[in-house]
């Protein structure tokens, strides 16, 4: 007779009806380099689930998908959050006004 397995418990047990909770299913991407929040990119990888922020680390700017250079930028660092991207030292990129030239007389 074979002694009772004890198993670990899955990210998708529950309790019955109690959905898992975000950090119980965010608990198996370990921190990035940034900290909690963050996820180190992997070359030819997508993100974690529930990580869209993009980060790069020369400019410190952050992409959110709804910049018009998300889809081109290539991340060095995903963030779950905005709030988590600030809290690693990273700025949202905002589109800046291009400076006109004075007209000449």
């Amino acid at each position: 007779m074979e002694p009772d397995r004890v198993t670990e418990p899955t990210l998708f047990d529950t309790d019955g009806d109690t959905p898992a909770t975000e950090a119980q299913v965010h608990a198996d991407v370990p921190p990035g380099r940034y900290g909690e929040g963050s996820a180190d990119a992997v070359p030819h990888q997508g993100p974690p689930d529930g990580f869209t922020i993009k980060g790069n680390a020369q400019s410190m700017l952050f992409h959110t998908p709804d910049s018009p250079y998300y889809g081109r930028t290539k991340p060095q660092v995903w963030f779950r959050s905005e709030s988590d991207a600030e809290r690693a030292g990273f700025t949202k990129y905002t589109r800046r006004p291009r400076k006109s030239t004075p007209p000449r007389d």
